[in-house]
């Protein structure tokens, strides 16, 4: 986070901790993978665009649902709430109220325009098999594979480009209880920083935090997956470095939001051409992997990857022509 400003920084540790903690935890040797089929992989490389797809249609769209009920619980319980509320009502008068009075006026539209990319932390020790429990979120007759790329350009937060990377949380209740009484303690712990920061920044960093508790939520029985959104909503952060577009996925006609993989220097967006952000491409479990494999390794090699035959890789692991049990 070297290139954020020190404000910023300090602010977001205050009011997300946990986000912080995660974010702080990626270096320069970490890297993100995104889980997903063989033929979105070469859409992926003809187009040379990524894909952010509206909540609503993802696999796991009901998580989306469920992280948003979760939230407007705490909200409702006074007992849950007001330790959090007091506090900043004591430190800054009247920023809470209008960070949720901001967060419920655009909830409808954060439910039906925002738009995400998916992606995980990746551990070396997953390079040669990939994480299994990514790979059963697949059809049986999808030939699925996990691409892993450089973390930097999607930890960079540019004006350009106007997409969060925000780290999913795995939450049981009391553990949300946990993280908003740990921000009340650094609020009041900070009360004479914040004190002299803009008003409307502040208002700002309670409405995140609180749409960030709601998209960013998944089942504490998935937490193995590690998985970061980043979110981008074209009403609330518009960009010139994504675009709208109409297109047919998995049978469904839909919008998508297209990011070009071109580095923009003078933005602070580097890295994300192909021959430099894939380092890895991991074929799970399929019938067919090596016809797979070939044509892969034929595919980035006319991208200009650098040796491609070594960073494409079967993952090994069993074809199940049914399931277990």
């Amino acid at each position: 986070m070297q290139e954020w400003d020190p404000v910023v920084i300090k602010t977001f540790s205050i009011f997300m901790p946990n986000a912080f903690e995660r974010r702080s935890a990626i270096s320069s040797q970490s890297r993100f993978v995104h889980y997903t089929t063989a033929e979105n992989l070469f859409h992926i490389l003809d187009s040379q665009e990524i894909w952010f797809r509206n909540t609503q249609l993802m696999n796991d769209h009901r998580d989306v649902e469920v992280g948003i009920a979760k939230v407007r619980a705490w909200l409702e319980d006074a007992e849950r709430r007001d330790s959090l509320v007091e506090t900043v009502e004591t430190c800054l008068p009247g920023i809470w109220q209008q960070g949720v009075d901001k967060y419920h006026n655009w909830l409808p539209k954060i439910v039906d325009h925002t738009y995400v990319l998916s992606i995980a932390e990746h551990d070396p020790k997953e390079d040669a098999t990939g994480r299994l429990s990514m790979w059963r979120a697949f059809e049986r007759d999808d030939a699925a594979v996990a691409v892993v790329v450089d973390v930097a350009p999607f930890v960079q937060m540019t004006e350009t480009l106007q997409a969060y990377p925000v780290p999913v949380t795995y939450w049981t209740d009391s553990q949300l209880d946990d993280e908003f009484k740990l921000v009340a303690n650094q609020i009041a712990s900070n009360r004479d920083f914040l004190s002299n920061l803009n008003k409307a920044a502040l208002v700002e960093m309670v409405f995140l935090t609180l749409v960030f508790a709601a998209i960013c939520w998944k089942s504490p029985g998935l937490q193995d997956e590690r998985e970061w959104r980043v979110l981008t909503h074209p009403q609330l952060w518009p960009s010139k470095r994504l675009f709208a577009q109409q297109r047919t996925f998995g049978a469904i006609p839909q919008t998508l939001y297209t990011l070009p993989l071109k580095n923009e220097p003078s933005s602070n967006l580097t890295g994300i051409e192909l021959p430099e952000l894939i380092k890895r491409v991991i074929i799970g479990p399929t019938q067919r992997p090596r016809p797979i494999r070939e044509a892969l390794v034929t595919k980035l090699a006319t991208k200009n990857i650098a040796d491609p035959d070594s960073k494409v890789v079967i993952s090994g692991l069993h074809w199940r022509r049914s399931a277990m049990g």
